[in-house]
């Protein structure tokens, strides 16, 4: 009776702590799965900030080429609203909450980049906020355009405040990173635990939790690494593969070149026929770019209606050739649906690798250059240069 109670206690002992361990294990793992999502959230804040930042640059340009006054009191009100977005934005960063009421766990060294030298993206970001206002304040003349402030302002953008929304973005992946690491340590330790405990009752623990980690991972993944709209790839996604694009072809000394598309008047889509034709419209866009691009090529949705392709192998010939033939396909194409039918059109900027680039941002940024230029001639163009 006595080794019949000792091996119940010994029974319900590794149940009772098998039970714990695979509790801890998935309170652990759903650490890690909040880890991930905060990760993504940041730096899609990030990735908000600079396009934000970005329009308002734009904004500024067409405000400083408009000789219409009504025209530019409009622009005005787009740049004031834009500004109105960044700030709030960087407002949930600065206080380390998420408009979901996440809280941001940030490191000293995060910190450091807000508010210490020589990033401090805080002034920067304020800085960029005021001189914006402070550009506005000038009286408009016609040469406008090439004044001290504008260009002063454009400037800070594209190096201060874009690099230290960057600079952000990937310190706060690498710390978090970290902390998942070491709960991915925690996990191994408590799954060992339970092996140890009981090997054959861990075995039919065991299988099921690895099961749940890896979906949860696969899900993780897409969720980090794809637009879940468009089902491509997102702008974190394309820039990474630009990035290494970029290195092989340093390294092989082989062209490589990268497409930058807008689609045209997509506001009056949305305007006209509801955002949900409008998110329809941006899905059937991204499946007729896919089969007109080869299978080694990189589509990435890079934000609302801008779209990029990395194109390997491929010199500026092969890309305009290229970019035109999405032209076509997609004018040619009519969205239909519930809302009734519409066609569009897009403008593409395409530009390869040169000697004087130091990174793929910097031919992406060229390819922008480009895509302007093709709006700015009218439109349902590409530009290659």
């Amino acid at each position: 009776m006595d080794t019949r109670r000792k091996y119940h206690r010994i029974y319900f002992t590794a149940l009772a702590s098998i039970a714990l361990l695979v509790g801890a294990s998935l309170v652990v793992i759903d650490y890690i799965v909040a880890e991930e999502v905060l990760m993504t959230e940041v730096n899609e804040i990030g990735s908000r900030q600079r396009m934000l930042s970005e329009r308002v640059a734009h904004l500024t340009l067409e405000y400083a080429v408009e000789e219409n006054e009504e025209a530019r009191e409009q622009i005005v009100i787009l740049i004031e609203q834009a500004l109105q977005l960044f700030d709030e934005t960087h407002q949930l960063l600065i206080r380390g909450h998420l408009p979901n009421s996440q809280v941001v766990r940030f490191s000293d060294n995060i910190d450091d980049i807000f508010f210490g030298e020589p990033e401090i993206l805080d002034q920067k970001a304020r800085l960029f906020i005021y001189n914006t206002r402070e550009v506005l304040a000038h009286e408009w003349s016609v040469d406008f355009v090439s004044s001290y402030y504008l260009k002063q302002l454009r400037k800070a953008t594209i190096k201060d405040l874009h690099k230290g929304l960057e600079l952000l973005a990937v310190q706060y992946a690498k710390n978090s990173h970290y902390r998942i690491t070491r709960l991915r340590i925690i996990v191994a330790v408590l799954l060992g635990g339970i092996i140890l405990v009981l090997f054959s009752v861990g075995a039919f623990v065991f299988k099921p939790l690895f099961k749940q980690i890896t979906k949860q991972e696969r899900e993780l993944k897409k969720l980090a690494y794809i637009d879940p709209l468009t089902n491509c790839h997102n702008r974190r996604s394309f820039l990474a593969n630009a990035e290494t694009e970029f290195d092989r072809s340093r390294r092989y000394s082989r062209p490589f070149s990268i497409l930058f598309i807008d689609i045209d008047n997509f506001k009056d889509i949305n305007d006209s026929y509801g955002h949900a034709a409008g998110d329809i419209g941006l899905v059937e866009i991204t499946k007729v770019c896919l089969r007109n691009i080869r299978e080694s090529d990189f589509l990435g949705r890079i934000g609302g209606d801008e779209f990029g392709v990395v194109l390997n192998e491929c010199d500026l010939d092969d890309a305009a050739r290229t970019a035109e033939k999405l032209r076509q396909s997609i004018a040619a194409h009519v969205i239909k649906g519930d809302f009734g039918e519409f066609s569009t059109s897009i403008s593409i900027g395409a530009a390869t690798i040169n000697d004087s680039d130091n990174n793929a941002y910097d031919t992406l940024k060229r390819a922008d250059q480009n895509l302007y230029q093709s709006k700015e001639s009218g439109r349902d163009a590409v530009v290659a240069v």
